[in-house]
């Protein structure tokens, strides 16, 4: 069996595919029969982990769900990976007791409820304690503290496979060397791989929509296809549930920025160091979360715009398939229209059909007569009916009661013209019909002053008695 030295490992932020160079020895080596083992002078944690085989190739995408594997969610301990000061992984998938981690850092339980082994991920947090930052960000749960981070395994196995990505992230992200001469805090360094992280899947996860999404509409644009409706449906619910998971996300970070006391409390390293911070220190920080909050909301927005494109599609599709509904129906009724026109025309000479004396047998015109008299009446009850579906047709909503109101015969009442004398209205001449409509309805109250007084005193005497 053949061991080899696994030479320029590069591990990319942006990318989940690990890069190897195989010595020229072994590249004739078939791929079926040799296995090939990771060995360094100065091995890490983890790459003393890799004791599994892999295919000799030149490119490989290795199964991180070995070293990060998912745990059964226990009550009475918590599982973490730890990162010490240096970037280094001093312990994979370590037990502690929730009571005995609670105190060693100083959190409540209630802290633990979203951070624990739970693969429910919808409400994202950052929350800012006293020796600690506690982050809740999609797949990545984590404990930053100024010397340490802490991060909790998950019982998902894909959440783990994309933890085991981000432990190569954030342990080069620690372990990279100050080359600008600006030194950026190591709570801080923590934090922006976790954004960094977060950021890299929203992203490549809205790329997918955008590309599948854009396919489905620029199809339906040119034909309206029922599996094509049904997988914009699909995919139109998946879009909704990451514009929310970017909208919380985002969300959560604007409320970091709005609260100047979270900011001055993420500078963990000065607070052990016992410097006293102002309000106005938290710049370095602020601008960290202004960067990744910027990009968070572009997320949204895009996706934003997205759905509003699926949603006037879907308005679009509908009014299509009312249409196409409308002219089925149409349709039918002209051919119910043909038919009826049909059988009136049909039913003189049914008269004529039965066995009975008539006195026109021996008529010469009386069979042309009947026919021309049974085609005029068809052709008059087939024209009025179309006159009728005409009518309907025209009808729209700023003239709905022109030819609908004639063809169903439906009457208006007309307006009641302005009364310019009241007592004109009581001097008409008298009759049954008009005082039957003055019974039914209340007196009026009279125009004349004189009279309104008079009545007015008529009434107070009323009320002494």
């Amino acid at each position: 069996m053949f061991r080899s030295i696994v030479k320029n490992i590069h591990i990319s932020t942006n990318s989940t595919r690990l890069t190897f160079s195989i010595p020229k020895k072994f590249s004739r080596i078939k791929s079926t029969s040799t296995n090939v083992y990771h060995k360094s002078t100065n091995p890490s944690p983890i790459l003393s982990k890799l004791d599994t085989p892999i295919l000799p190739r030149q490119e490989i995408n290795p199964n991180i769900s070995k070293f990060v594997k998912p745990i059964t969610p226990n009550d009475s301990y918590v599982s973490c990976t730890i990162f010490d000061s240096k970037g280094n992984v001093t312990e994979l998938s370590r037990h502690f007791p929730k009571m005995n981690f609670l105190r060693e850092h100083g959190l409540y339980p209630r802290d633990l409820r979203k951070i624990d082994t739970s693969i429910i991920d919808i409400i994202p947090s950052i929350a800012v304690r006293e020796n600690c930052i506690l982050v809740n960000l999609l797949h990545i749960k984590a404990l930053v503290e100024a010397n340490k981070v802490l991060i909790f395994d998950t019982s998902d196995p894909l959440s783990a496979s994309r933890l085991g990505l981000f432990v190569y992230d954030l342990e080069a992200k620690l372990k990279a060397p100050n080359t600008s001469g600006w030194m950026q805090q190591y709570e801080h360094r923590a934090l922006e791989s976790i954004l960094i992280n977060v950021m890299s899947f929203l992203e490549a996860e809205l790329q997918d929509h955008l590309k599948i999404c854009g396919k489905i509409l620029s199809d339906l644009e040119n034909e309206i296809d029922r599996e094509k409706l049904r997988n914009l449906l699909i995919k139109s619910k998946a879009l909704s549930a990451f514009y929310q998971k970017a909208l919380l996300i985002r969300n959560v970070i604007d409320d970091l920025l709005e609260n100047d006391d979270d900011l001055l409390g993420m500078y963990l390293t000065d607070r052990d160091n016992g410097e006293e911070l102002l309000k106005t220190d938290s710049g370095e920080v602020e601008m960290l979360l202004e960067a990744y909050y910027k990009q968070c909301d572009e997320f949204v927005q895009q996706s934003e715009s997205l759905l509003n494109d699926i949603k006037s599609t879907e308005e679009i599709v509908n009014i299509i398939l009312d249409a196409n509904r409308n002219s089925l129906m149409l349709f039918e009724l002209k051919v119910t229209i043909y038919t009826l026109g049909f059988t009136v025309a049909t039913v003189l000479p049914a008269f004529y059909g039965m066995n009975l004396k008539n006195f026109i047998e021996e008529s010469n015109l009386g069979f042309g007569g009947v026919m021309l008299f049974s085609v005029f009446i068809a052709l008059m009850v087939t024209s009025k009916n179309f006159k009728t579906l005409r009518a309907v047709q025209k009808l729209t909503l700023m003239n709905p009661d022109t030819k609908m109101a004639q063809a169903k015969k439906v009457y208006t009442l007309p307006k009641p013209k302005p009364i310019v004398n009241n007592d004109h209205r009581f001097q008409r001449v008298p009759s049954l019909f008009n005082r039957w409509r003055f019974w039914k309805k209340r007196k009026c109250i009279p125009t004349d002053h004189g009279q309104r007084d008079m009545v007015w005193k008529w009434l107070i005497d009323e009320k002494k008695k």
